[in-house]
């Protein structure tokens, strides 16, 4: 029996949108992981026979997995590719009745076990002033200016913030965010976000009350989460921050700095949306590095070595 194998991963990704409510993002990723394993098994055909789909050979995967590893594909984005193709053949065995045993057999690499880094203070003030580019237009500026207060005073992922609703302000002391899973957490806004917001959509020259999203791009549609990457590159490279300044490490900063005030783990676990404490645990590692690093640079016998 022939197969569409378009027609395969479209009906696999609706699976994954419907029934295990991930979110758009993240199953356009693991549909472009899928796709790439294919073409590479297949040499690009776009119809195979069933039994195709069973003989893939561990060889076959063993050959892919090294041309990831050619290209300098992290041991993260290679688990994540990995994880995507089992979880494929998974579900065809479920709804298709198609088994792979090579595919079954196989392990993820281990991730790279790297601490998040976030942002001091003093660079937070620094990077937000940095966004103040002459040669970009005020309501943009506003516009990612409000973005980044969200991301550091509420700790919303790049994709919650975007995807904010018309519908949903005026915003008063908190607004429900849809993260991950489609899960629905109540976060606590700043006065200085909602101000923010506010200022945008008065400067914005497209009727935001037209629009579902809140936040929109150059030519009036809803922006995309690379449009604030870019800006956020760019204000960075201004003052000479890291390239390990991005989006996401707004959302870590804003745990490290409420950690290191005094906010409870499980509090910080509720805020950020996550679903196991052990996720917001990696927080504590940072702030005993910290400390150490605090500790070595003051104690009277490492200052007189």
């Amino acid at each position: 029996m022939k197969i569409q194998l378009n027609s395969l991963i479209k009906e696999w990704a609706s699976y994954n949108i419907n029934l295990r409510n991930l979110s758009e993002n993240s199953v356009k990723a693991y549909s472009l992981d899928l796709r790439d394993f294919l073409n590479f098994s297949f040499k690009e055909s776009v119809v195979v026979l069933k039994s195709d789909l069973s003989d893939i050979s561990a060889h076959t995967i063993r050959l892919w997995i090294l041309s990831l590893r050619n290209k300098s594909v992290k041991a993260s984005s290679l688990s994540r590719k990995i994880s995507s193709l089992k979880n494929f053949f998974h579900w065809l065995e479920n709804s298709h009745n198609i088994f792979n045993s090579a595919i079954s057999k196989l392990d993820s690499p281990k991730k790279d076990s790297k601490l998040p880094r976030p942002i001091a203070v003093n660079d937070i003030k620094n990077l937000f002033s940095a966004f103040e580019n002459k040669k970009e237009k005020r309501w943009i500026i506003s516009r990612n200016q409000a973005i980044f207060l969200l991301l550091y005073t509420c700790g919303l992922r790049i994709s919650e913030a975007i995807n904010m609703k018309t519908n949903e302000l005026p915003l008063n002391s908190s607004v429900l965010v849809k993260g991950k899973g489609k899960k629905e957490r109540m976060v606590p806004i700043l006065n200085i976000a909602n101000q923010a917001i506010e200022n945008y959509t008065k400067q914005c020259p497209y009727p935001i009350s037209n629009s579902e999203y809140v936040f929109l791009g150059i030519r009036g549609n809803r922006m995309l989460p690379r449009s604030f990457q870019k800006a956020m590159e760019r204000a960075r490279n201004s003052i000479g921050l890291p390239s390990s300044t991005t989006p996401h490490s707004l959302r870590h900063s804003y745990a490290t700095h409420l950690l290191n005030a005094g906010t409870d783990l499980r509090s910080i676990q509720k805020l950020l949306g996550h679903s196991s404490l052990s996720s917001t645990q990696i927080y504590t590692q940072i702030e005993q590095k910290r400390l150490l690093q605090v500790y070595k640079s003051t104690h009277p016998r490492e200052k007189a070595s």
